[in-house]
């Protein structure tokens, strides 16, 4: 093979090769596929990675044969090669005419094939103007490099240096002789500039069989937002029937973007789903609202009772959420998080990604804060809905609630802080007693620590005033309450630590810490009997929680405290101090007894002086796929463990899991904790066991499930099983679960859905969900790692 010389006019057949196929490249993507098989036909570009100006760039053509007629004409033929930087051409037969100077042209003939690093393209006629660089290829087959994504058209025309035109185009991610989806249109134009590909009378097809059609649609290509349709969703199961919803995006400015999803129910009715997303110069936020009209399932289970009584009256059902964090200025922050629903069941029948009914209640929260160097300052509104009617009446709001914090470390060693709250809290309870409560609380802080030890000295006081109204003395529960209540109570503490060190003899390259831990706290006992408990309730006492000041949270409960914790932790760390090991045993010792009041909860009435808890905490990194977590409760209140947990997880990658758990805690801890009458009197421990897990059983199928079964009570609390099916263009997914739905006060049993689904999914179009992580959330009980 001859070598010719390039000349200017090769460069300008190269330069004008690539603006017309390299337009191609934005149509839809495929992401980059896990399964290798999925890339075997794939075109690779496997040479390094040429940078630099298109124009500085030398040119190289190679051809069998070079003719050239005298004046305007030069033809190359045979196995015609033109390379430049990352891209190569070749064809048959080349020939360039340039007599007309405004109408310059270059004809490619026979088997003409074009790649760089992102597409290749295939055809066997292409002309183009190299005035103005539209081109035009008859028949045109062409694939993403690297990736999958391919498709063809009877003519590309490339137009203004900006658009590729394909007339009865296509694209599909499915491989080479795989074409089960694909999308075809009698015009295909993709606008490089704007991202964006449109198509006229687009037809998607299942194979040969059309199932969807659109005079109009249009799809964003590339990472700039664009307007359009996205991935459609539909799926099916055995409470709702075929479930189907097609989002809609709407990109309206650079910082405001919006989603509109019609979705259909078989069982339930139309749905709209709305989102709408902000960003501006002080923040960002997420604001959605979802309506469904009517919905005849919910009437339905209503008018039978499915769920007992624990339905509202509601005939349209919604959700409304949002989401806000801004920076005002430098000192000024807003900040506002509330998620509303129309009924007790919606989250039950309809989920979302902005709730869960795992916690029993949704939260409207708003805040406005403000902090400099010495202050901290925050007015906030919290408002709940309970998912059960009976938790209306007996859950407290804040509305409103001021904190303040002082903070002044400019006194020599010594840090003085001032915590001050006012908090105004109701209920919608009719019979409940309502209060404010204003709070003062400074305190002097006196630290020693070098880079093995630290001891803190803390002194301070808190003083308490309530005003309370609305109080029942005929009711035996307030009986005891005042109007206005003052409280005052000092405090001291003194916690030390140590760290020892040293190198494992019998272990190399690893180093054991020994860390004991000694606190001191003291609180005067004060009655407080005489007032409600608005905020506060009993917490758990981890080996963490055995060094809290209080065991309880809020401000209305604050026992009489004169003990000491006492801990000690050690760790084991590897040469690349990566922590592979650690222990944690601690205990608190009383030297007189706590309390509240006489009796202000059951624990208390057995609580003696002495050591009365004992906890345990224990991490264990068996290797960099295995990881062991444990923690136990010995309360010698009611001489028995309180609580206790323990997971052991393996994840060799990340489409394998196996995760093993076991939960347990004491009824007597339960009524202790929970004083709400309506879960009062719970006949039984907690002792639950569980597994989840995704393994796939070949390159396209994974198996998916979970079973979390309930020892005392002999049945399973929460389970489901799946297969996921993907490969390089389809995937789709079969679930069946047992989800637990709600709970009966009356038979005091949990209630339990049997439900199956199936969903299908493309690929390649938008960004595909992580399926198989979005079956685990199933049920009350989702999947929670212990690698964080």
């Amino acid at each position: 093979m001859k070598k010719l010389a390039p000349s200017l006019i090769a460069i300008a057949v190269t330069l004008s090769l690539y603006n017309s196929f390299s337009y191609a490249i934005d149509l839809p993507k495929a992401a980059v596929s896990n399964n290798p098989q999925c890339l075997i036909d794939v075109p690779r570009f496997d040479r390094p990675l040429v940078n630099g100006d298109i124009d500085t760039l030398p040119v190289n053509a190679e051809a069998n044969q070079f003719e050239a007629i005298y004046p305007s004409i030069a033809i190359y033929k045979g196995e015609v090669s033109i390379e430049q930087g990352n891209r190569t051409v070749q064809a048959d037969k080349v020939t360039i005419d340039t007599h007309d100077k405004n109408n310059r042209t270059v004809t490619l003939e026979g088997d003409i094939t074009y790649q760089d690093n992102l597409i290749k393209m295939k055809g066997n006629n292409a002309s183009m103007n190299l005035n103005n660089n539209d081109a035009n290829m008859t028949p045109s087959d062409y694939h993403l490099v690297n990736r999958l994504g391919r498709g063809n058209a009877d003519q590309m025309k490339l137009a203004k240096n900006r658009y590729v035109i394909l007339k009865n185009g296509s694209f599909t991610s499915c491989p080479v002789n795989d074409s089960t989806w694909d999308i075809k249109g009698t015009t295909v134009i993709h606008d490089n500039e704007e991202q964006l590909l449109e198509v006229w009378n687009a037809v998607f097809s299942i194979g040969k069989v059309p199932v969807l059609y659109s005079p109009y649609l249009q799809l964003p290509t590339g990472d700039k937002r664009r307007s359009g349709l996205l991935m459609p969703n539909l799926g099916y199961d055995s409470v709702d029937g075929i479930d189907f919803s097609l989002p809609i995006y709407w990109n309206i400015a650079p910082n405001y973007d919006a989603t509109f999803t019609p979705r259909f129910l078989q069982e339930r009715g139309v749905q709209l789903q709305t989102e709408f997303r902000y960003l501006n110069e002080i923040g960002l936020g997420t604001l959605a609202f979802d309506w469904l009209q009517h919905d005849s399932k919910y009437d339905k289970d209503r008018t039978t009772h499915l769920n007992g009584n624990n339905y509202d009256d509601n005939h349209h059902r919604w959700l409304f959420h949002w989401k806000n964090e801004e920076l005002i200025n430098y000192n000024w922050r807003f900040y506002a998080d509330t998620t509303r629903v129309s009924d007790n069941q919606y989250l039950t029948n309809l989920s979302s990604k902005y709730a869960s009914q795992t916690a029993g209640y949704l939260t409207q929260f708003y805040k406005i804060a403000y902090n400099d160097e010495h202050w901290d300052i925050t007015l906030g509104y919290k408002h709940f809905q309970p998912f059960h009617s009976e938790l209306k009446n007996s859950l407290y709001q804040t509305e409103p609630q001021l904190d303040m914090s002082y903070y002044n470390n400019d006194l020599g060693p010594f840090k003085f802080r001032a915590f001050s709250q006012v908090s105004r809290f109701l209920t919608s309870g009719q019979n409940k007693p309502k209060a404010w409560r204003a709070h003062f609380e400074p305190t002097l802080n006196y630290t020693l620590t070098n880079s093995w030890s630290s001891l803190a000295t803390e002194m301070g006081f808190m003083a308490t005033h309530y005003n309370q109204d609305n109080i029942r003395k005929h009711i035996d529960q307030y009986k005891d309450l005042d109007k206005n209540v003052n409280r005052f109570l000092p405090k001291f503490s003194i916690d030390g630590k140590v760290i020892f060190e040293r190198d494992m003899p019998i272990i190399d390259g690893y180093t054991q810490t020994l860390e004991p831990r000694v606190k001191y706290i003291y609180i005067p006992y004060r009655k407080q009997s005489n007032i409600g408990a608005y905020d506060s309730t009993i917490l758990q006492s981890d080996y963490i929680g055995l060094f809290r000041d209080q065991p309880y949270s809020g401000l209305d409960r604050i026992a009489s405290t004169n003990k000491i914790s006492t801990g000690v932790t050690t760790r084991f760390y590897d040469n690349n101090k990566v922590e592979k090991f650690n222990l944690s045993i601690g205990q608190i010792t009383y030297f007189t007894k706590s309390k509240t009041s006489e009796h202000n909860n059951d624990l208390d009435e057995n609580s003696d002086t002495g050591s009365i808890t004992w906890a345990a905490d224990n991490f264990w990194r068996i290797s960099d796929d295995i990881i062991f977590r444990s923690g136990v409760q010995y309360d010698t209140r009611i001489d028995t463990i309180s609580l206790a947990n323990t997971t052991f997880e393996y994840r060799p990658s990340g489409d394998k899991l196996v995760q093993l758990s076991y939960r347990y805690a004491n009824r007597n801890y339960i009524d202790t904790v929970d004083k709400n009458p309506f879960y009062r009197g719970y006949r039984q421990d907690i002792s639950q066991a569980g597994m989840m897990t995704t393994w796939p059983l070949s390159q396209t199928v994974s198996a998916v499930g979970s079973y979390y079964y309930d020892v005392k009570l002999g049945q399973s609390a929460d389970s489901f099983v799946g297969l996921h099916y993907s490969d390089c263009c389809w995937g789709t997914t079969v679930q069946y679960g047992r989800k637990l739905t709600d709970w009966d006060n009356t038979s005091r049993k949990s209630k339990y859905e049997n439900k199956l689904s199936i969903n299908f999914e493309l690929q390649g179009l938008g960004n595909n969900r992580d399926t198989k992580a979005k079956m685990l959330n199933f049920g009350k009980l989702p999947y929670i790692t212990t690698f964080e």
